[in-house]
């Protein structure tokens, strides 16, 4: 009988064991519930490294250096970039992206190219 005894202990004790562990995985599973992001846009590695370029090519056509525009933006060299600067100073900030084609050797076309990285701030 002690045998019995012994093993009925051994079964009772597992028992209690594995409600135990229950007990415990439920109250883990009840914790806090992993967030699921419904909807949103699917954003390629593409449109990242798109947007982190276009980002560090930003310029400030009313603060920045002739060396600068040279620098940021497109089709522009060191003699049209003075002339942002020069007409910059002589008749105040640009007010508009299109006030730039007033610019001597800028036109329509080089503006179009530089668009996207102009701000006037």
């Amino acid at each position: 009988m002690k045998t019995h005894s012994k093993l009925g202990l051994s079964l009772l004790i597992g028992m209690l064991s594995a409600g135990t562990f229950a007990a415990e995985k439920v109250k883990q599973s009840n914790a806090e519930p992993t967030p699921v992001v419904q909807n949103a846009p699917a954003v390629s590695t593409e449109q990242h490294k798109s947007e982190a370029i276009t980002n560090a090519n930003l310029i400030n056509i009313n603060t920045a250096t002739a060396a600068e525009i040279q620098d940021k933006l497109v089709g522009i060299g060191a003699k049209k970039a003075q002339a942002i600067v020069e007409y910059r100073t002589k008749n105040g900030a640009f007010g508009s992206l299109e006030q730039l084609t007033d610019v001597s050797g800028i036109g329509k076309a080089t503006l179009e190219k530089n668009r996207e990285r102009i701000v006037l701030q």
